[in-house]
């Protein structure tokens, strides 16, 4: 009794507990324990997964449509505007006064390893300075419609043959640029869709291709040339090749060219190209026009005075100017235009002159030199009276006349002779 009492008594000598003395004897201790960090962050979402769970949910629906309306098109623009375009070809055929055909084949090699789709774009070429100087609704020469396609890896994407009308104003500047310029820019501007997977992205793509262009002609020269004696019916006395070379990979058709042949700012002749095809790299035009030779006669001091320098060095400096280039019998401006502008510059060996010109003057049917020249309204004495005065003109007006011309045509043997020797010579 006393100790069933005792159990239940208040105080410090209420006596021993059974629950604890069992307790320390199964060896349960009683001191407080350290938490570990995975047991706190496991107790704290248990009290608080709630709060998480509706803070990352309103967390996407602000985030993603930033991320699909933003971030995406903005890495997908990046990577457009990083990308390296290329002109690889480009022909421009078929020229009218406001349109031309065009076919363009461009390399463009984006910085991903992975295949873009687009969309159809309608690209327009422009000038950049004009449109930077007048707005985005200026500058545009063009439009050239591309058709959907997959961008993977280094990708051509262009047009063939399409039909493109012209704003003349902006083509006149472009063109002239080509001709003038080394490396006159090709400017586009086009937006489209690209998709990336189910990434849908829309981009702007404005671009300067750079690119070689005419610089002039730089290298111009007219070889193979020779006077014709008599002249043909259509008083054709003039016949040669001409190089116009071509560093770009632009491909023109001009049509039928006709230029001025001058000697200082004495217009002694016109030539023509029937056809100029302006093709990549060096490629030689027959050319025919006419050599005024009475403006010759009659300006010969002059001539020779314009002419010291080049006559010293064995050449004739001839100036080539534009005059006008049409095709299908209809003038083109922009074209006629550029090349009214532009003056280019021929020297033109003396020594192949001659031997082109004696050669066909006695080969096929010539047989009568002097007649020939009489015919083409060449007077020999006036030729010579404009020497008059030195011992040299002297000796040669005794040596040419009708008599010494027929007698070399007509020695076969003799005349090749001298031609081999004046050819060496020369």
């Amino acid at each position: 009794m006393a100790e069933t009492s005792s159990k239940f008594a208040l105080g410090r000598h209420r006596g021993p507990d059974p629950e604890v003395d069992d307790n320390v004897e199964k060896g349960v201790s009683l001191e407080k324990t350290e938490t570990t960090r995975t047991q706190k962050i496991r107790r704290h979402w248990g009290r608080f997964w709630f709060c998480y769970c509706f803070a990352s949910l309103i967390f996407l629906i602000i985030f993603l449509p930033i991320f699909f309306t933003l971030i995406i098109p903005a890495i997908a623009q990046r990577v457009v505007d990083d990308s390296n375009l290329v002109l690889v070809r480009a022909d421009v055929m078929q020229p009218r006064p406001e349109s031309v055909v065009l076919t363009i084949e461009s390399a463009l090699k984006l910085p991903l390893s992975v295949p873009v789709r687009i969309e159809p774009i309608a690209l327009q070429l422009f000038n950049r300075d004009t449109k930077q100087e007048h707005g985005d609704s200026n500058g545009t020469f063009g439009t050239v419609f591309l058709p959907k396609d997959v961008i993977d890896g280094n990708t051509t994407l262009g047009v063939t043959d399409q039909l493109t009308p012209l704003d003349v104003e902006q083509w006149t500047k472009y063109v002239e640029n080509v001709v003038f310029m080394e490396h006159a820019p090709l400017s586009v501007w086009g937006q489209t869709n690209s998709f990336l997977g189910v990434l849908k992205s829309f981009v702007t793509m404005d671009k300067d291709i750079k690119q070689n262009t005419l610089n002039s002609f730089a290298g111009f020269s007219i070889e193979d040339s020779t006077i014709l004696f008599p002249p043909k019916d259509d008083g054709t006395n003039l016949i040669a090749n001409a190089t116009l070379p071509n560093p770009s990979v632009l491909t023109l058709e001009i049509g039928k060219t006709v230029l001025d042949l001058k000697s200082g700012d004495l217009l002694i002749g016109n030539a023509t190209i029937d056809n100029l095809i302006l093709r990549p790299g060096n490629h030689s035009s027959p050319v025919h026009g006419i050599l005024d030779l009475g403006v010759l006669i009659s300006n010969l001091g002059d001539v020779i005075r314009t002419q010291r320098d080049s006559l010293t060095n064995g050449y004739l400096s001839l100036d080539t100017v534009g005059r006008s280039a049409t095709y299908d019998g209809v003038e083109v401006p922009y074209y006629t235009k550029a090349l009214q502008n532009l003056t280019m510059t021929a020297q033109v060996p003396i020594a192949g002159l001659l031997k082109n010109t004696l050669r066909n003057l006695i080969g096929g049917n010539a047989t009568n030199l002097a007649s020939n020249l009489e015919d083409s309204g060449v007077d020999l004495s006036s030729v010579l009276d404009n020497f008059r005065g030195s011992d040299a003109e002297k000796k040669l007006k005794g040596m040419v006349n009708k008599r010494s011309v027929d007698q070399f045509v007509n020695h076969p043997e003799k005349r090749e002779m001298m031609l081999n020797l004046l050819e060496a010579f020369l």
